[in-house]
């Protein structure tokens, strides 16, 4: 069928008289056009759709634009249903079906999401202004920079998934905003003595550990004892439970080997998992996220409060997190060099491993003397009063 055979262009005249272009109609006093596009399947399907032009010329002159667009790729048919909520469902099934541990996150920012934008709007509604003005809301209503750009991360991921399925032309730009975040902090040994002493007798070699080498806490209290091999003195996490979905290699020595030469001993028939939680017991179904152990967040603030200490960040305290903080600034002022101290933490990148070392000022003043002695064999210095002008 050619285009001149298609509905609208019979050439019957429209309410006011005249004869109407190729594809363009009158309904309900309403232009129409209509013309072929190419659907996912490869198939040519007749596209109907009602225009806001006030004369038959104009809307012939959209049928045209509408019908470059599509053959371009810059509109799809799929573009005119989908929604935001077809947005992040997408986003959501992605992560599920990749593993990704940070689901359970990216569900509250999906909901997020549709509460600000609508469930029902249009993805391909969605321009720059409308999100920056979701995003002037939500600094309005106290969220940092930070939480808004991970927000505004899923939905441009949820765009782009969308493309890539050709369900829409194109993603708008969407801003990302500047963050302030603070590098976080470094518990020093004292203070960590003293959470220590607070802390529950099933979570302070937990926090030993993870303060000797920075591992992550949920990766740590998933550790099965399956990952320990003590023949070879390491653990092996595999990739799915690691946050680069890279398996992870850790060399024990020192307290770290002690702490899980003593968690080893402490086996329990019925629990896979390294480290124990008060609960533990046959039959007892462990966190997904945090095995055992639990996450144990109570507990720390109770023992920061009982040794005196801020909690959290917005009170400028500690959080377990700042675990890895400590741990890479040591090693780091240790000697080590950046790719042992990724190879320790889990880092992926060295980036990211040196925005975790806070630089410990003790260990480069040392090192400033060292080089000051050294130079001073080499080069000595002139001795005032000396030969010379």
């Amino acid at each position: 069928m050619t285009t001149d055979e298609m509905e609208g262009s019979t050439g019957r005249p429209g309410p006011k008289g005249g004869k109407l272009p190729p594809g363009v109609y009158w309904r309900h006093r309403t232009l129409w056009i209509a013309y072929y596009v190419t659907g996912p399947d490869g198939r040519r399907q007749k596209h109907r759709e009602p225009t806001d032009c006030t004369s038959p010329r104009e809307a012939g002159q959209l049928r045209a634009t509408r019908m470059t667009e599509h053959a371009r790729g810059e509109r799809t048919l799929e573009s005119r249903t989908l929604t935001v909520a077809d947005v992040t469902a997408a986003v959501l099934t992605d992560y599920e079906a990749n593993g990704h541990s940070s689901l359970p996150t990216a569900k509250g920012h999906a909901k997020a999401i549709e509460a600000a934008l609508g469930t029902t709007t249009r993805a391909a509604d969605l321009t720059t202004g409308t999100v920056q003005r979701v995003q002037v809301d939500w600094q309005r209503a106290g969220l940092t920079n930070g939480t808004i750009n991970r927000r505004c991360n899923l939905l441009r991921r949820g765009l782009r998934l969308m493309v890539r399925a050709r369900r829409l032309p194109f993603v708008p730009y969407l801003p990302t905003l500047k963050e302030h975040s603070p590098r976080g902090r470094y518990i020093p040994a004292a203070d960590a003595d003293a959470i220590a002493t607070g802390l529950p007798d099933y979570l302070r070699p937990f926090f030993r550990f993870a303060r000797l080498n920075g591992t992550r806490r949920g990766q740590l209290a998933r550790t099965q004892r399956r990952f320990v091999d003590l023949d070879r003195e390491v653990i092996e996490w595999p990739a799915a439970e690691c946050k680069a979905q890279v398996p992870h290699t850790l060399p024990l020595e020192g307290d770290g080997l002690a702490i899980v030469e003593a968690a080893m001993a402490d086996a329990r028939t019925w629990c896979p998992f390294l480290f124990h939680g008060p609960d533990c017991r046959p039959g007892r179904t462990s966190s997904k996220r945090y095995g055992c152990i639990g996450d144990g967040k109570k507990a720390w603030a109770k023992a920061c409060e009982a040794a005196g200490l801020p909690v959290g960040r917005k009170g400028g305290g500690y959080v377990f997190h700042h675990t890895r903080n400590s741990a890479a600034t040591d090693l780091a002022a240790a000697g080590l060099t950046i790719e042992d101290v990724m190879a320790v933490g889990g880092w992926k990148t060295a980036a990211v491993a040196r925005r975790y070392n806070l630089g410990n000022l003790d260990a480069l003043r040392a090192r400033i003397v060292a080089s000051r002695e050294q130079l001073g064999k080499v080069v000595p210095l002139r001795r005032q009063g000396a030969g010379g002008a």
